[in-house]
């Protein structure tokens, strides 16, 4: 069965292509820049995955990914804008491109992956565009599963490492406003697991499933875990979100990749929680914690931290 995975040289990407592989599925990937294929074993050999470039704005590129496809796992989609990539380009109008391709060919099963806490609030811009893209989906008339992952951690994720680069070189960690908003953190490799488990099962067509882990934390003891996993001990300085919101403004305006921008702010109070237990009782297993399994974070140096502070994630972390 021939797969197209767009976005699959992302953080979730990469593992949803090594999760089929173990399943013997063939899987075509959509890959935006060249050379980004590098990061899949194997290049001599068969299991290595039929490569096509382009991107999800491109809909001459993604009709000839699509071509002969009897699956599409739809993953692309961006948490920040910068110039032409916006929210409404790539993660709305992006997706309406390649439910466009997967008609034309015939796919018989289209898996979209979405966010948590999605709504038709434009507000949020990033959750009401991610909204958007699973109502193309929706509304296409092809037979679809969409998976809406919770905050998702691993090697190479925004989230922790950016905590843990900033416990490295500051005593005192900023919270916004009281920190109890509630997180139920999913590892990258199970969401990957339930991507590549959706693909076979026609009892999940036509359904939407928020997947996430098994601990419900709230910021204040995420800031912990990751000190107290780095072997540091920092104390939360808690900031209003009023004042929050003026310094991510000025943030937004000097660096290049602010920490947090007025978006994600503005999210960071919404709770990103799933109803507990659905990976156990929809794909038969139990998800990782968290506590015990981010030991990646301790990769982070202080340099790390000075780079992430100056609005610089450092490749050598996040090479997507």
């Amino acid at each position: 069965m021939l797969v197209l995975v767009t976005g699959a040289t992302g953080f979730l990407g990469r593992q949803v292509v090594r999760e089929l592989q173990e399943r013997h599925h063939t899987v075509r990937c959509l890959v935006h820049t060249p050379g980004g294929e590098r990061i899949f074993p194997g290049r001599t050999t068969d299991i290595y995955p039929d490569i096509y470039y382009g991107n999800v704005t491109d809909t001459e590129a993604l009709a000839e990914a699509a071509n002969g496809v009897e699956i599409v796992i739809h993953l692309v989609a961006i948490i920040r804008q910068r110039r032409r990539a916006t929210f409404e380009s790539i993660n709305h109008l992006g997706a309406a491109n390649v439910v466009a391709a997967a008609k034309q060919t015939g796919v018989k099963h289209f898996v979209h992956v979405s966010a948590n806490g999605v709504t038709n609030d434009p507000q949020f811009r990033y959750l009401h565009s991610k909204w958007q893209g699973e109502q193309e989906v929706i509304n296409s008339g092809l037979p679809y599963t969409i998976l809406r992952p919770t905050l998702m951690f691993g090697p190479g994720d925004e989230f922790l490492n950016t905590l843990a680069g900033l416990a490295r070189i500051f005593p005192l960690m900023p919270v916004v406003g009281p920190g109890r908003n509630r997180y139920q953190p999913i590892a990258v490799e199970d969401a990957a697991r339930c991507v590549a488990l959706s693909v076979d099962r026609q009892d999940l067509k036509g359904k939407t499933l928020d997947i996430g882990g098994p601990d419900q934390l709230s910021y204040n003891e995420i800031v912990s875990l990751v000190a107290r996993t780095l072997g540091k001990r920092r104390w939360r300085l808690h900031v209003p979100v009023w004042l929050m919101h003026l310094a991510t403004i000025a943030l937004q305006s000097l660096q290049p990749r602010p920490a947090v921008t007025v978006d994600q702010l503005r999210m960071l109070g919404i709770r990103n929680v799933g109803e507990p237990g659905i990976v156990e009782q929809t794909f038969g297993f139990t998800p990782r914690t968290v506590e015990g399994n981010i030991d990646f974070i301790r990769s982070v140096t202080a340099a790390d931290g000075w780079k992430i502070a100056m609005g610089i994630m450092p490749t050598r972390i996040r090479d997507h």
